[in-house]
């Protein structure tokens, strides 16, 4: 399966807005986010799976025949908040999926590393 990178900033921002700190952030709310509407349930867990991986997010799967039906999720990570931090800004992110979509393949980390630089040149730094 693809990491859908739109998903994975969709993603992080319902976390960011939903999780309140000292609770748990259960996987219905964030499948039930609007913000995340255009995603299939699919997509949805499989990013999450994938950001608590990285350690953007932290959270607990927990499986059933071999399907993800908890995720019990604590918030952003310092690498999360520092991911989504740079791309945010929505003419950031503009700018930085259109470099980005010049290469057939681009990592988070290369994401991170474009939003970076979008958002230098926007400040004029």
């Amino acid at each position: 399966m693809k990491l859908d990178h739109e998903c994975v900033r969709s993603i992080l921002l319902t976390i960011e807005e939903k999780h309140q700190y000292g609770k748990v952030l259960r996987l219905e709310e964030i499948l039930q986010s609007d913000r995340l509407s255009e995603f299939n349930e699919d997509e949805i867990k499989y990013v999450l799976i994938k950001l608590a991986d990285a350690e953007y997010i932290e959270g607990t799967p927990q499986y059933g025949s071999n399907e993800l039906i908890y995720f019990d999720c604590n918030g952003l990570t310092w690498s999360g908040h520092q991911f989504l931090d740079t791309i945010r800004d929505p003419e950031v992110w503009k700018k930085t999926k259109r470099i980005a979509s010049k290469l057939t393949s681009v990592s988070i980390t290369m994401l991170s590393s474009i939003g970076s630089q979008v958002l230098t040149k926007l400040l004029g730094i």
